[in-house]
């Protein structure tokens, strides 16, 4: 079975699929409702993506808890302390599997992250 969930955003792509069992959801930027970036800290960026998230995997019958792989993409190496400490936050029963990338982000943001779980 799949599901696609569609974006609200006015960008070409699903918020997220639901495939045989687990949902993979697109990329997270820092952004507000309209689909407008939100600037900030590293810390202020993960808060709002880790959110987003967050809503996306209930709104898909998932949760934090059910994450298996996240991909992160940071703009810069020099924030990847800041970032894995506000990450760090939002996994209090132990991590999924990770792994982190250094590029240049979409809208000159500072953290992309998307990520798979079961649902």
């Amino acid at each position: 079975m799949l599901t696609k969930y569609p974006s609200t955003l006015p960008y070409p792509f699903a918020q997220a699929v639901e495939a045989n069992g687990f949902l993979f959801l697109s990329g997270q930027l820092s952004m507000n409702a309209q689909g407008e970036p939100m600037p900030g800290t590293i810390e202020q960026q993960t808060h709002q993506v880790m959110n987003a998230i967050i809503a996306t995997l209930e709104h898909c019958g998932s949760s934090l808890e059910k994450i298996v792989k996240v991909n992160v993409w940071l703009s810069d190496m020099q924030h990847f302390a800041a970032f894995n400490a506000q990450y760090s936050e939002y996994f209090t029963t132990g991590f999924p599997a990770r792994t982190t990338v250094i590029s240049r982000l979409a809208f000159g943001l500072d953290v992309e992250i998307d990520v798979q779980a079961v649902v």
